[in-house]
């Protein structure tokens, strides 16, 4: 590929795939704790148990897979129009919060939960914003 036609090769949204041990427990949780839909699964596929399935809320969006069978961790990013507000929410439903919502010296009101398979899953707002 030449550098001209890569240089104009936008990228689109990444979509990080969360190892899950069980998908539709993982589909539960974030949908019903965490406020995301589920945009699809793999019932397209004639399965009778579902293994790999996509939520999203707003703009952010994962993947949640259940086939590989992975043992690791994530921790994965999301920017959200009000930290603080996310946190009050998430406080009221029970969520396993690692960190209150704190300005960090890079510019973000920052904080951190909890998934169900002990995923992190950071949450910030820039300052000027906050």
């Amino acid at each position: 590929m030449s550098d001209r036609r890569a240089a104009h090769n936008r990228f689109g949204q990444a979509v990080p795939s969360v190892p899950v041990a069980d998908c539709a427990a993982a589909i539960r949780y974030y949908c019903n704790v965490l406020g995301f839909r589920k945009d699809y699964d793999d019932a397209v596929l004639g399965r009778d148990v579902t293994l790999f399935a996509g939520v999203s809320r707003d703009a952010c969006a994962l993947t949640l897979n259940q086939h590989d069978g992975q043992d690791y961790t994530l921790t994965i990013g999301c920017e959200v129009e009000d930290v603080d507000a996310l946190y009050e929410e998430y406080r009221a439903r029970g969520v396993k919060i690692l960190l209150a919502p704190q300005n960090e010296p890079w510019g973000e009101r920052h904080m951190a939960v909890a998934d169900l398979d002990g995923h992190e899953l950071h949450f910030s707002t820039p300052l000027e914003a906050a």
